[in-house]
């Protein structure tokens, strides 16, 4: 099997198993709820300012709801009255489930025949355990028919803590017990399933997005072993502070981590400059976070974590519309996978904050939801983004496919190229040669008094220069075009080479020549001849009559190591100037200069040849003035 295959046979398994997690674990709630639950009401106390003692507790004004932006942000007192209307049949007493586990602080008052009587418990307190139960503090209270079994809660909380409160027969039944703890294991296993997929696919193909993806599972799952007491219970039994500062610190790590994992998904994007400075602020927040917790201010440090819960995922969002050159459907899950962690975040705020009478559920419900579904969502993101990358490297290998087999068709082509113009210059040079010879023989037998007899030859052996020039510069650019000719350097005197090209001119144009006579270079004589060959040709073949060829050469001395400057200037007709674009291309003639012989050769084998040198070859235009400017290294 591919794998690609097993990957995407993977990821619907997984998504399968988070669905029915999910289910399992509302569905487990529920029913644990349902099963053994005797007839009971939970009222709150209304009264602004909390009671200190039982006795003022009591006369607190008690009603169904309960609004918990009264107790503000900080931890503060609750009185909470439980009354249960049944008498327990074939049950000794009564259990009063308080949750969550990681509250600190919980006090249970019972009226018995000695007066009132307390029983504490708190994630905190170190105790035997027997008011721990996962998930919950469980709190076992005898009937007390003179008080009609009313108990009093006193916990400590914020308004951002939501309290579920249950009670049931004690002892509970086998089933109530297997179904509360089906919940949280299967909360807990399926986040591990998630961890160990996220580990094998970063083993497979690592990446920066899944690495982080991974230690953000992680904390999730060590915040859900600590928030729920199974640290507690089974490893920290005799450190109960130790689990919950695990708790709290990975709770306020989770924000961190998700701006964390989130910014991963852009690191190959050129975000706006505002981006990083604002992930920056928030991992400063969650550090600022962490100290406060560790120091007990947990009234400064909820507020933060409030404010940076709400507007992490809006910067994350605004950075995605913001950044360049995403790819538009990548772009829409992003924002759409953001929108749903902003919507669970302020739906879980919103049912603590505001609870809605009869469903003392629902936060929990969305408290379990938005940690199956934010990894999830990230996840999904990481899937497409994956598939995408995929398309992108299946595109690339099809484009580097077509770019080696057009490349080999050119190299082919290059080749019967070079093998046709190779054979081409062979079969003409020997035709030339004899018609060469033929000329000189028949101007020896001719009359050459004759003028035009002479006039003819003289057209002749000019047309047989003219058509061998054209074919040493094919063959010329045969050798350019592989790359195939050794460079042998030697010191040359420009003027010299120079006098001699000047010398052996043809056409009647003046020539300024102004060049030192001590002015040496180390170069390749050949090619050197050569461009300069081409370009004083050039000048004499495209200037007017009775104009003048302008040569200089000079010493460039600067920082940089010395260079010499040669300049060809000539005068033009107006109009016959060769656009800049493409006067070094091959081939490239003006359109009016097509009735002045020439290969188009000449000022590309001129380019081709001062690179070789290492050196430039400019081209400049000014009012009808043409000028060539070689630079060579000294």
């Amino acid at each position: 099997m591919k794998k690609g295959s097993i990957w995407n046979i993977s990821k619907y398994l997984l998504c399968y198993l988070f669905a029915v997690a999910a289910c399992l674990v509302i569905a487990a709630e529920a029913t644990a709820g349902s099963l053994s639950t005797p007839n009971y009401r939970i009222d709150y106390c209304q009264a602004k300012t909390a009671p200190v003692t039982i006795e003022q507790a009591i006369q607190c004004d008690y009603q169904p709801n309960y609004s918990p932006l009264n107790s503000g942000l900080a931890e503060s007192p609750r009185w909470i009255r439980v009354q249960i209307f049944d008498q327990p049949i074939d049950r000794a007493a009564f259990a009063i489930r308080v949750g969550p586990y990681f509250l600190k602080k919980i006090e249970l008052f019972q009226l018995t025949s000695k007066g009132w009587t307390s029983q504490k418990a708190g994630s905190r307190l170190a105790n035997d355990g027997s008011h721990r139960d996962i998930g919950a503090h469980l709190f076992i209270a005898s009937p007390t028919p003179e008080n009609h079994n009313t108990y009093y809660l006193k916990i400590d909380a914020s308004s951002l803590t939501h309290i579920v409160i249950s009670a049931s027969s004690w002892p509970s039944s086998g089933i109530q017990v297997s179904e509360r703890l089906l919940g949280i294991g299967a909360q807990v296993g399926i986040l591990f399933a998630i961890l160990v997929f996220s580990i094998v696919s970063f083993g497979l193909n690592p990446s920066a997005v899944m690495a982080r993806f991974g230690v953000s599972v992680a904390n999730l799952i060590l915040c859900t072993l600590a928030g729920s007491g199974i640290l507690a219970l089974y490893i920290f039994k005799q450190e109960p502070l130790l689990n919950g500062l695990i708790f709290n610190w990975a709770l306020c790590l989770r924000l961190g981590l998700w701006v964390w994992v989130s910014q991963a998904f852009l690191l190959p994007y050129k975000t706006p400059g505002w981006y990083k400075p604002s992930c920056w602020t928030i991992y400063i927040l969650v550090v600022a976070c962490l100290l406060l917790v560790g120091a007990e201010k947990n009234n400064i440090s909820n507020p933060l974590m409030l404010i940076g819960i709400l507007i992490a995922p809006v910067a994350q969002i605004i950075a995605i519309t913001k950044t360049p050159h995403i790819e538009k459907s990548f772009q829409i899950v992003l924002i759409a996978g953001f929108c749903i962690s902003i919507v669970l975040i302020l739906l879980a705020v919103i049912a603590v904050l505001f609870p809605l009478q009869g469903y003392t559920q629902t936060p929990v419900y969305l408290a379990r939801i938005t940690d199956f579904v934010s990894p999830l969502v990230m996840l999904s993101i990481i899937v497409y983004q994956n598939r995408l990358v995929r398309k992108e490297l299946v595109e690339v290998k099809s484009a580097l496919t077509e770019t080696r087999l057009r490349s080999e068709f050119e190299t082919k082509l290059l080749k019967e190229r070079t093998t046709l113009i190779d054979m081409l210059a062979h079969e003409l040079k020997n035709p030339l040669a004899s018609i060469s010879l033929a000329v000189d023989t028949l101007g020896q037998s001719i009359n050459t008094s004759n003028p035009n007899d002479r006039q003819r030859l003289r057209n002749i052996n000019q047309s047989i220069l003219n058509m061998d020039a054209i074919i040493e510069r094919c063959s010329l650019m045969n050798l350019i075009d592989q790359k195939t000719f050794p460079l042998r350097l030697e010191e040359v005197n420009i003027k010299g080479m120079l006098s001699a090209l000047i010398e052996n001119r043809q056409g009647k144009q003046a020539v300024d020549f102004n060049v030192d006579d001590h002015l040496s270079i180390r170069s390749d004589p050949q090619f050197l001849q050569i461009i300069l060959s081409n370009l004083i040709e050039n000048g004499l073949k495209y200037s007017p009559a009775k104009t003048t060829l302008k040569v200089m050469a000079e010493e460039l001395t600067g920082n940089t190591e010395p260079r010499i400057c040669i300049s060809i200037t000539n005068t033009i007709h107006p109009g016959l100037a060769p656009d800049p674009k493409s006067v070094f291309e091959r081939f490239y003639r003006h359109p009016l200069a097509q009735k002045t012989r020439g290969s188009g050769l000449g000022l590309y084998i001129c380019k081709e040849l001062c690179h070789v040198l290492g050196g430039t070859i400019e081209y400049r235009y000014i009012t009808n003035e043409i000028t060539f400017l070689v630079e060579l290294p000294a």
